[in-house]
């Protein structure tokens, strides 16, 4: 056999067998790609279905690393009341890190914050239908650090107008938010006694608030001495007839 027909030969054959390979390749795809399976999006437990999801991911023949194929599956595995609450990010995913994006979306649309668990941990009121294991398990469920669980149990003794502004700034920490607080109740105190000098008037003030304050006691004796005033004047003064055995 010549030369030239040798390499012609031999040319032929890899093309075979490329072909043959990236069929192969294509049909477990494809097969992969229909036999991955996940239960559809918890929205009472956002952070243990993204747990159970990688997981799946990873055990995956082969696993399911690529950002858009993750970022896919997810929306499949959304019902329309979830798609709808992270539109945004269906509609305009980043150009990368799609199903991060995404995950962020739901976490944060679905999985109560630190301070939320926190305050549950705190208004725990018996076992209720828990065994007592139970009731541990998921009181370590919902706080890992206690120097949140500290972070809550001192906002809890705050105004609730204090504490809604505070929760504005969850990354400060806890002297900072101290001495924020005291910034914030020294304006609300001089706000009030402001308020309560510009509304307050003599002719404004209330029985009740007389007698608080003391006002009750003078103008009731106002009243009086201009009662006797009013009475000396108006009386007529008594004409004294004698009968007329004393004439």
């Amino acid at each position: 056999m010549e030369l030239d027909a040798i390499k012609q030969l031999a040319d032929a054959i890899r093309e075979q067998t490329l072909h043959a390979t990236q069929a192969t390749t294509t049909t477990v795809s494809s097969v992969s790609a229909v036999a991955f399976k996940a239960p559809q999006f918890w929205q009472t437990n956002a952070k243990a279905w993204f747990i159970r999801l990688e997981a799946s991911f990873n055990t995956h023949t082969p696993p399911i690393t690529q950002d858009l194929t993750k970022f896919h599956h997810v929306i499949q595995l959304l019902d329309s009341s979830t798609a709808r609450r992270v539109q945004a990010v269906l509609e305009n995913p980043p150009p990368v890190e799609k199903y991060d994006s995404l995950k962020s979306a739901l976490l944060n649309g679905y999985e109560a914050t630190q301070l939320q668990k926190d305050q549950e941990l705190l208004n725990l009121n018996g076992l209720g239908d828990r065994k007592p294991s139970e009731l541990l398990q998921h009181m370590r469920s919902l706080n890992h650090d206690p120097g949140t669980l500290f972070r809550a149990l001192f906002l809890n003794q705050l105004p609730p107008d204090v504490r809604r502004i505070l929760a504005q700034t969850p990354e400060a920490d806890l002297d900072t938010l101290a001495k924020t607080a005291d910034g914030i109740m020294d304006v609300e105190f001089v706000a009030a006694a402001t308020r309560s000098v510009h509304n307050t008037s003599p002719i404004e003030v209330t029985h009740e608030e007389q007698a608080n304050s003391g006002y009750g006691d003078v103008n009731a004796l106002q009243r009086n001495h201009r009662f006797r005033q009013k009475h000396r004047t108006t009386t007529p003064t008594p004409t004294f007839v004698l009968c007329k055995y004393h004439t």
